[in-house]
């Protein structure tokens, strides 16, 4: 479940009780009638895909996210924040599970948060924020978007603006403040801390590139993208040489696992400590960068969701196509922002790779990654002359596919040259900004 889903979720089912023993609770009267009776939308057959990823249809998230009282969405994201938490007391600091009824496991926080903030980086990228608050400041000051338009489109949008650029809005996911003003700046200075990059363009207005300016930290992760990118291409020669009929296999895992310990290290020494919530005193709240993540995660997916399908906003912009990345770039040239030119890339990898970066961030709660045995199976998993006879898809083989979904498109997506033995690892991740062509727009390209 995505941090769309799992906020529906918790609008409708959690029960927790804060460190104060004061219940959270929505504003709104009968939710469950009000969006057509069956509470959640779909929860006696929820979408499955291999028992791994529920979620609720795009149609439902829609007409969650278009409720006439934005306050009931703002107060879920507020209590799922608790729930990713825990109580924050003693043992139970570790989050809670999220069940259907009748006993499905559809979200576990028990170990470890499900976001990271390298899936709101990668989204980031390809300047979906830009462009969709373009389109709010479009439709609320002019015409030139239309007008007379749907009532779930309109409450769409106002609900887009009071959630996220409203600078009065309260709860986790709001990080602005007289210290902090800028979310924007906020979200990059975490990005700079955490990675040890900046995103790939200026401001709103930035066109033709330019820079940002936010306040950068002395201390922050410069070494992370070269070790990332190193990691990726020992783990493709791995899988590569586990597919051999023939010749010496060079694969190391031990040395995998060494380079996943650095990564972990690195992305430890900015938090503060690890991601298991286990321990009282290392509950994610108190890690450095959690609000960040949680507060861009849950902003990132919001803006995603809306253009995963056909949705009433795509239809009203007249910007339908078959895929997330042309639908973006479509949007984009409406409001005169252009999208980055290789963001079906950056949409297919983002959850890969936050999938892969949590789990390195919690080896120490459960070693899969630096376990060289377990390693070897996982660049084997998918061989088919190791597999048995009716394919069957395991922990194993679930990473090991993500972690060439990351692999291909990182090198879409870059440029820099993954599974060559000779690769090209740069220090930074590098995308050329935006031209004007004859005062056309045109869109972000590699460098």
């Amino acid at each position: 479940m995505d941090a769309l889903d799992n906020v529906i979720f918790a609008t409708l089912h959690s029960n927790i009780q804060p460190p104060a023993g004061v219940p959270i609770t929505g504003d709104y009267i009968n939710i469950a009638g009000v969006l057509g009776g069956v509470a959640p939308f779909n929860a006696a057959n929820p979408l499955n895909n291999l028992a791994t990823n529920f979620q609720f249809p795009v149609a439902d998230k829609e007409l969650y996210a278009s409720l006439n009282e934005y306050e009931v969405i703002q107060t879920a994201i507020q209590r799922h924040w608790y729930d990713v938490n825990g109580t924050g007391i003693g043992i139970a600091a570790q989050g809670y599970q999220y069940h259907w009824p009748g006993g499905a496991l559809v979200s576990d926080f028990v170990l470890a948060p499900p976001y990271h903030l390298i899936y709101s980086y990668l989204l980031e990228n390809t300047r979906i924020l830009q462009i969709f608050e373009r389109l709010i400041d479009k439709y609320m000051r002019d015409e030139e978007m239309g007008i007379n338009v749907q009532p779930l489109v309109v409450q769409w949008l106002n609900n887009s603006e009071n959630l996220f650029f409203d600078d009065h809005s309260h709860g986790r996911h709001n990080v602005r403040s007289v210290v902090r003003p800028v979310f924007d700046a906020t979200r990059r200075n975490a990005y700079q801390r955490l990675f040890g990059i900046d995103l790939a363009f200026g401001d709103i207005n930035s066109v033709s590139g330019g820079s940002y300016n936010y306040p950068k930290a002395k201390s922050s992760n410069q070494q992370f993208i070269p070790l990332f990118e190193k990691y990726l291409s020992e783990v493709w020669q791995g899988y590569t040489n586990s597919r051999n009929t023939s010749g010496a296999n060079t694969t190391d895992t031990n040395h995998l696992v060494e380079i996943a310990q650095q990564i972990r290290e690195l992305l430890e020494a900015r938090r503060g400590g690890n991601r298991r919530q286990g321990l009282a005193q290392n509950i994610y709240s108190s890690r450095n960068l959690s609000r960040e993540e949680y507060s861009s995660a849950v902003m990132l997916t919001w803006f995603t969701f809306i253009i995963t399908a056909n949705t009433n906003v795509v239809n009203f912009l007249n910007c339908q196509s078959s895929t997330i990345g042309e639908r973006l770039m479509k949007i984009g040239e409406r409001v005169g922002i252009p999208a980055h030119s290789k963001c079906q890339s950056i949409f297919d990898m983002a959850a890969s790779a936050s999938n892969i970066l949590t789990r390195l961030e919690m080896e120490r709660a459960n070693a899969l990654f630096e376990n060289s045995g377990w390693m070897q199976g996982m660049l084997s998993s998918l061989n088919p002359l190791v597999l048995p006879a009716i394919w069957a898809p395991s922990q194993q083989s679930d990473y090991m596919n993500d972690f060439l979904i990351v692999i291909n498109n990182w090198e879409k997506a870059t440029g820099h040259r993954i599974k060559n033995p000779e690769t090209n690892i740069r220090t930074s991740v590098s995308f050329a900004q935006p031209q004007r062509t004859n005062g056309s727009l045109v869109a972000a390209s590699l460098s």
